[in-house]
């Protein structure tokens, strides 16, 4: 079975239009209408989709996962997610799942950046791009665009994928675990219309909070590198500083209480880093081991 699973919030004007393109490729389409103050779950309704309603606004992650259990519910083969805002084309779909079908694939992503078509506002591609680099270093990924929300998922991605994040995040948090779970990862080129875009206002919180996420992700899977490395190089430095403090109160019999405060302050911050690195590791590989 071939579904799509659209998350939708106040879209009464396009979510009509899409549902139906969508029925001309796919078995299903399923909306998950998060909240939405204005008609569109009915109108979605009214177009051939099943609809899954959130009573309040609980954000793009949290229409996912509700999103991802209904397509397990219905043993989907293939699940192809897309915005209801109208900036996906409908018309791609087959791209996916032409790409898919044979192929052992569990990640199909979307990218923008494939086309060599620079549509999409300078700020945007800018933060896309610092996000995507991050995840790639973390991960030893080659991906383009990581915060495509116009993706197909394998059966087994969508058994093996479990998404916590509520908010945005979660997008970069579905690739952090299927990287995890060493799930074949590609992109398929795809074009984004940011006609009657009004997201502006919040990317830069938007992208703040991805990219912070983006790196608790990666810090997790790496705890050495990122808490166990700083925190020596910081733990050396206090132990440094006490060292001259020290000294130089033996030779002077003079108090340098700022040496010692930034010693103390030092020495705690690289010993709780030291132990959080120690920590996370250890829970990580007992992971890796029950697994």
């Amino acid at each position: 079975m071939k579904l799509v699973c659209i998350p939708a919030f106040n879209e009464e004007k396009v979510i009509g239009t899409i549902v139906k393109k969508c029925l001309s490729y796919v078995d299903s389409v399923i909306v998950c209408d998060d909240g939405s103050s204005d008609k569109t779950a009915k109108v979605a309704k009214e177009n051939g989709a099943e609809i899954v309603v959130h009573e309040k606004n609980k954000g793009y992650g949290a229409a996912l996962i509700t999103l991802f259990d209904q397509a397990r519910k219905t043993d989907a083969d293939v699940m192809i997610t897309l915005d209801a805002d109208g900036q996906h084309d409908p018309n791609d779909i087959p791209l996916f799942l032409n790409k898919m079908q044979g192929k052992k694939i569990d990640v199909l992503i979307g990218s923008r950046f494939l086309n060599n078509k620079k549509n999409e506002p300078a700020y945007r591609r800018v933060g896309i791009k610092v996000i995507t680099s991050t995840l790639n270093l973390g991960h030893g990924l080659k991906i383009t665009d990581s915060q495509s929300g116009f993706r197909a998922y394998s059966k087994k991605a969508l058994n093996e994928i479990n998404i916590t994040e509520k908010g945005m995040s979660a997008s970069t948090e579905i690739l952090h675990k299927a990287s995890n779970k060493k799930l074949n990862i590609a992109e398929v080129p795809i074009t984004v219309s940011y006609e009657g875009d009004t997201s502006t206002h919040s990317a830069g919180s938007h992208g703040i909070s991805v990219l912070v996420n983006t790196l608790k992700f990666i810090s997790v899977k790496h705890p050495l590198a990122y808490y166990g490395i700083p925190g020596a190089v910081i733990l050396i430095a206090g132990i440094i500083t006490g060292y001259y403090f020290l000294e130089n109160y033996l030779t002077t019999k003079e108090l340098f209480l700022g040496s010692l405060f930034g010693s103390l302050v030092l020495v705690v911050v690289g010993m709780i880093l030291c132990s959080t690195a120690v920590i996370l590791f250890a829970m990580s590989t007992l992971m890796k081991e029950q697994k």
